[in-house]
């Protein structure tokens, strides 16, 4: 690489740029030309030159995951009901049932309720009744769902989520409640079908290559969650009570060597950000708005190594994860649109990222280019898109 006052050279192998050009398919894309080279800042190109091997691909520490995809979101999400229905199946209100409030109890202590344990719910498709708790796990499906970086089961919906296929040895509820799913009127949503009334969920194209069509099949648990798309806000949220994760975001699954802690704060320190911006998909058209990351997008791009970095300061790792999400340029103290000034990052913030700017021996000078060229990325993207700023994520 040679940089003038006018321009900057950067020479990469033919290899490597067939490489880079390269979708998830293989196929020749064109690749980062028009996007990383020509926008990156010179921070970006300083700090590979001077971490070097102090940062590795996401894939050598983790595995990135898609989340569950049910084919069928009405049926297999739920609602924890605020009251107890007249069950379907016997005809009655099952008054040791578990309400919204009493079951969020139990995953507020970290417990989950007793397997047996009946918790009165509705489908999106107007169904109210019971299924058993040993049937059903809390289901992360948006950003929108989490204020915090800390995931909080209790307002979440519920999955149907058996632990094996085998019909014969569900309980009672939940077998009722699949045999419910196979008689029911489904209205096709999408697809060359749209708007046709059909009978019972195996109808649908989305589930008819499921054995069985009601398995969403096992799930390992993840206790880091990464985004599918971002807007101003940046983040990879904590997932303490093992929420379930619906198909827009993904499960990031630690090696067996990499320290869950360590790997949690390089995924959301600034520097992460900063290749988020750059590495991630752009929106549609060129526009602005929320990128997409794709889960091989993810596997490549760098991070500090986190074996390098210290232990979280448990007090400072709390704060940080249970307070509200900022638009970036505010986590970072920088008023748009100019960035004049030096950055002032939130203490919370400033203390975690300067373990990672530490552990990679980053100037003061270097981690505030850091921190204004990543806010300046960011809301550019976002004054681009239609509308004007939007603070919600998809």
């Amino acid at each position: 690489m040679r940089n003038t006052e006018k321009a900057r050279i950067l020479a990469p192998t033919t290899a490597r740029l067939l490489k880079e050009g390269q979708d998830e398919r293989g196929q020749y894309t064109g690749g980062k030309w028009g996007g990383l080279y020509l926008r990156a800042p010179d921070i970006y190109f300083r700090v590979l030159e001077k971490a070097g091997d102090k940062l590795v691909r996401l894939s050598e520490v983790a595995e990135v995951r898609f989340g569950i995809k049910t084919g069928a979101n009405d049926f297999f999400y739920l609602e924890v009901l605020p009251y107890r229905p007249v069950c379907p199946l016997c005809g009655e209100v099952h008054q040791e049932a578990l309400t919204r409030e009493e079951e969020a109890l139990h995953w507020a202590r970290g417990a989950h309720p007793a397997e047996s344990a009946l918790v009165a719910v509705r489908n999106g498709l107007d169904w109210e009744g019971y299924l058993e708790a040993a049937v059903l796990r809390p289901v992360f499906k948006s950003p929108k769902e989490a204020p915090t970086l800390t995931v909080e089961v209790g307002n979440l919906k519920r999955v149907f989520l058996p632990a094996s296929g085998n019909h014969a040895t569900l309980p009672p509820h939940a077998r009722a409640y699949v045999n419910y799913g196979e008689k029911v009127p489904v209205e096709v949503a999408r697809g060359r079908n749209r708007g046709q009334t059909l009978v019972g969920i195996p109808s649908l194209s989305t589930v008819r290559g499921r054995r069985p069509w009601w398995w969403l099949g096992e799930w390992p648990e993840a206790k880091v969650v990464l985004p599918m798309f971002e807007r101003a806000r940046k983040y990879a949220f904590w997932n303490p009570h093992h929420a379930a994760i619906d198909n827009a975001l993904y499960l990031v699954l630690p090696r067996p060597e990499s320290n869950l802690q360590r790997l949690l704060l390089a995924l959301n320190s600034s520097l992460f950000a900063l290749f988020k911006e750059l590495l991630a998909r752009p929106p549609e058209g060129g526009g602005g708005g929320p990128i997409q990351i794709k889960v091989h997008q993810y596997e490549e791009m760098l991070l500090p190594a986190p074996k390098l970095l210290p232990q979280p300061n448990s007090t400072i790792m709390e704060a940080f994860l249970t307070r509200p999400i900022r638009n970036f340029w505010e986590e970072v103290g920088l008023t748009p649109p100019d960035f004049a000034g030096p950055p002032s990052p939130l203490p919370d913030r400033k203390a975690l990222d300067d373990q990672v700017f530490d552990a990679l021996g980053l100037s003061e000078e270097e981690r505030q280019e850091v921190y204004r060229e990543t806010a300046r990325l960011v809301w550019e993207r976002i004054a681009r898109a239609q509308g004007g700023i939007e603070e919600e994520e998809e």
